[in-house]
């Protein structure tokens, strides 16, 4: 299976090689949501008269786009509210990474001001310092009743600005859990009906971080993070309109540890990061990261390296059909915390299965999403514009626990075992738009024949 992969990411690589030369002026790394806008651009503060008319026609302009992204690509994965780790780097989540007004089991309804990191935009100077920005969090969590916050800076560097280098302190609330489901979806459901799909924990310390992008086809990046990792308490039972009782409780970060110490080593090298178009019908990005922990700073009950691929592909096969495919592979050597681990089963990933049901040390999985809709309106905007569509979809997934990787040097060594009669199967119909998304999912091998019920706010990817 790394062969296969492997391979998969050469092909994409010679494909991004053969089209480079017909890049055009737009900048796909420039994401512009709405609230990393300073607090001066949101209310229009120190501008010259002569200039209200064109900046007002300009903040319309705006909001309306923000508006259309949330309609057709949800209120998360479109980025339209908030970059957050969706439209940032594989290494943004290595650092608090939950939106600065959210709702959750643990903070309660947090409120706070942020501005974001790892962000290619809107740079301007601090300390009249060209290209330097300050970025960072503070907030309070009316359940948890306790403050939040992170602090750092950036600087970009080159003429053409394709090298970051930033440093960050913090001590906020994280999830490993954020590519399951959106951070701003999941606070709406817990809200609203009860239901709270990630898991929480309390990340205290610093990192330094550099990132570096070509003019669209790779991203690469370097982090290193000490942080003090701890185990949060559910502190809030409050739900507008569902059950108390449909909040899990928030598990600990180990079974044997409520406070672990880790010094993170990241590497993350990203082609089409921004799923840039290939051809008019067809893209694919791939990713590989590697968090490295197993060192003598770490606390040595819990030292692991934990290695992740993925592979996406996009392709509009016929005028309003697109067929859409992630692959992802990854292994974990040596004793990794229990919300290090892999986890399938549930939303985002087998979702005929129950939550997190599945947990291991390697992991292999496939969800294929084939839509069926009405034509984009927009030339070339066929990927991310989910108009009405019907959805027919199979995730497919295999988790297990292999004792021998606590001391092995290779990741991918045991999928030489790997059979496709071990993977666990869900298939199932949605029906929706960008904004929501109604998706009934039966589990094929495994749970009897009860079909699982999903409303979402996001596409699945």
């Amino acid at each position: 299976m790394r062969f296969s992969i492997t391979t998969i990411c050469l092909l994409l690589l010679l494909s991004v090689s053969a089209v480079a030369q017909q890049a055009d002026s737009d900048d796909p790394f420039k994401r512009d949501p709405f609230f990393t806008k300073s607090i001066e651009e949101l209310l229009g503060i120190d501008q010259k008269e002569e200039e209200d008319e064109d900046i007002e026609r300009e903040r319309r302009e705006e909001l309306d786009d923000v508006v259309r992204r949330l309609s057709t690509t949800g209120i998360d994965l479109g980025g339209g509210l908030e970059a957050g780790p969706y439209y940032s780097n594989a290494l943004y989540s290595q650092y608090p990474n939950l939106p600065m007004i959210h709702y959750n089991r643990v903070n309660g309804l947090f409120l706070g001001i942020k501005k974001e990191r790892m962000q290619w935009h809107r740079y301007g100077s601090f300390l009249d310092i060209p290209q330097l920005e300050m970025h960072g969090l503070i907030g309070w969590g009316t359940a948890s009743k306790r403050w939040e916050y992170a602090i750092g800076l950036e600087r970009l560097f080159g003429e053409r600005k394709r090298l970051m280098v930033g440093a960050e302190f913090h001590k906020a609330s994280a999830s490993e859990d954020y590519h399951r489901v959106g951070l701003t979806e999941t606070s709406f459901t817990a809200f609203f009906a009860g239901y709270d799909f990630l898991d929480y924990h309390k990340m205290e310390g610093f990192g330094i971080y550099s990132v570096y992008r070509t003019n669209r086809w790779l991203e690469t990046a370097f982090s290193y993070n000490r942080d003090t990792f701890s185990s949060l308490e559910q502190k809030t039972e409050y739900t507008m309109f569902g059950k108390s009782s449909t909040y899990r409780p928030n598990p600990p970060i180990d079974q044997q540890a409520d406070e672990i110490d880790l010094d993170i080593y990241g590497f993350t090298i990203s082609l089409n990061p921004r799923r840039v178009l290939i051809s008019d019908r067809f893209t694919a990005a791939g990713t590989f990261t590697a968090e490295l922990a197993d060192n003598s700073a770490s606390d040595e009950e819990f030292r692991y390296n934990k290695y992740l691929t993925e592979f996406q592909l996009f392709y509009n096969f016929e005028p309003g059909s697109v067929l859409r495919w992630k692959l992802q592979a990854g292994g974990i050597t040596g004793n990794a915390p229990d919300f290090k681990d892999f986890y399938l089963g549930g939303i985002g990933t087998l979702r005929g299965s129950p939550y997190k049901f599945f947990q291991g040390n390697q992991m292999f999985a496939s969800n294929i999403e084939v839509q069926f809709g009405r034509p984009s309106q927009r030339a070339g905007e066929w990927i991310r514009d989910y108009n009405l569509h019907l959805l027919l979809f199979l995730d497919s997934g295999w988790v297990r626990d292999i004792p021998e990787l606590a001391d092995s040097g290779g990741a991918f060594s045991g999928f030489s075992e790997f059979s496709f009669s071990d993977l666990q199967h869900d298939a199932g119909i949605g029906l929706g738009t960008g904004a929501v998304r109604f998706e009934l999912a039966w589990p094929l091998r495994t749970f009897g024949s009860t079909p699982t019920l999903w409303v979402r706010f996001n596409p699945t990817f």
